[in-house]
């Protein structure tokens, strides 16, 4: 029942983006920002990205989700990952011990 569902939706998605008019490559875009957006969120951490894109363009295609709420979800995105950027770059980095076979091998005379 589950295939079903599933082709059902796909089907209903693909019609829905076919007849959708000529802003549909930008809210294609839009919509898979707001799957990466998704994919953050605890809730989706499990869900597999092929789900999420799906359910991100129907959600953009049907009018579910608006323009303004997925760009502020990229803009709070884009300062995430700069804080952790900023974080990993700020954290001084451990000298790294030197193994014995790093050391060079000594010459016999």
């Amino acid at each position: 029942m589950t295939t079903q569902t599933k082709t059902e939706n796909g089907a209903d998605l693909e019609k829905l983006i076919s007849d959708y008019g000529p802003s549909k490559y930008n809210d294609i875009v839009r919509a898979m920002q707001w799957a990466r957006h998704l994919r953050r969120q605890e809730e989706f951490r499990n869900v597999p990205m092929a789900e999420l894109i799906d359910r991100s363009l129907l959600d953009v295609v049907s009018g579910k989700i608006q323009v303004a709420e997925i760009e502020a979800a990229v803009l709070s995105d884009q300062e995430l990952e700069e804080r952790l950027a900023a974080k990993r770059s700020d954290e001084p980095r451990k000298p790294r011990k030197e193994s014995k076979e790093e050391k060079p091998a000594k010459e016999a005379a």
